[in-house]
């Protein structure tokens, strides 16, 4: 049996006899697809474009990643979120016609517009389309996303649709298992994320999503509602108000330390600040920042530089 048709003219990629012999060998389809797909782009992989075009949870990827490497076989990652991602241009023509010629997009389309609450933009269709034809979620898994949030926030936007689609394709969900998995995990964190919130001081409001990031961020790496709030007090010690950016470098250094309680975190950094140290925009006195580390003091300069330059515009 010959393949001949899978061997069009065209620009070619060459792979050796023995590498063939290896991924023969080995058995993993995971490893041989994976392989191809690197073939295919030069060597270089960038994880998140290479999970989202193969269809792979992480777990699936850093195991065929891993199977590779053992066989040698040289395929070089790159850092998570550097690599190129052209977004395709859909014509209203083509969106036209995958509404109304393709039945799985035309229930996301149903979905969507009891979600969002009327008749669906070109925009909306087109971010939709996206996501279902480019970052490869199946109708099933769109329509639990979309009734996902609609449950969780009530009011729901196009952004808000894009932005939980990424967080899916990232996590390599793309079957309707998976997305009842995620779900169980997110309802049965949800009591944990509400004391985050609450830690954070968010009283009154929805939270922002870089905000709802941060929550689970710190939920997966460890951190308790109290180290929060430990964290917020001494943002708002140091710099006399709420910064989500400054918090995070605090609970990022803390996590570089491998402190995530407040038990943990005080015996390595005792309470040392009582009043807000830059409640003016001239800075700190001198004798106050000496308590503070070496990143702090870069901040509060920055902050000081651009209220500086603020004031001459």
């Amino acid at each position: 049996m010959r393949l001949s048709s899978l061997l069009p003219e065209g620009e070619y990629r060459i792979i050796r006899c023995d590498i063939a012999d290896k991924l023969i060998t080995c058995g993993d389809g995971d490893s041989a697809l994976l392989y191809l797909y690197a073939l295919r782009h030069g060597g270089e992989v960038d994880e998140k474009t290479a999970m989202r075009a193969l269809r792979f949870s992480k777990e699936r990827f850093e195991r065929a990643y891993f199977t590779l490497t053992q066989l040698t076989i040289q395929v070089s990652p790159t850092p998570v979120g550097t690599g190129s991602l052209d977004k395709p241009r859909y014509t209203a023509a083509e969106l036209r016609q995958a509404r109304e010629g393709d039945h799985k997009f035309a229930a996301v389309c149903l979905s969507a517009e009891d979600v969002l609450g009327g008749v669906l933009s070109e925009s909306q269709v087109r971010s939709l389309f996206f996501i279902y034809d480019h970052l490869g979620l199946p109708a099933e898994v769109i329509i639990e996303l979309l009734s996902y949030l609609k449950r969780d926030r009530g009011n729901v936007k196009r952004r808000d649709i894009e932005r939980e689609a990424a967080l899916w394709a990232d996590m390599g969900i793309y079957t309707f298992q998976q997305a009842q998995e995620y779900l169980a995990r997110a309802e049965a964190e949800k009591p944990l994320q509400q004391a985050v919130f609450q830690a954070m001081k968010l009283v009154g409001r929805e939270p922002q999503p870089s905000e709802r990031q941060f929550a689970q961020d710190c939920i997966e790496k460890g951190f308790s509602p109290d180290a929060i709030a430990l964290g917020m007090r001494r943002t708002e010690q140091t710099i006399g108000h709420y910064s989500l950016n400054y918090l995070r470098k605090i609970l990022d250094r803390w996590h570089e330390k491998g402190v995530h309680t407040v038990s943990e975190i005080t015996a390595l950094e005792p309470e040392r600040r009582t009043a807000p140290l830059y409640s003016a925009p001239e800075g700190p006195p001198a004798a106050q920042t000496d308590t503070l580390e070496d990143w702090e003091k870069e901040w509060l300069a920055e902050v000081a530089q651009r209220r500086a330059a603020n004031k001459e515009d």
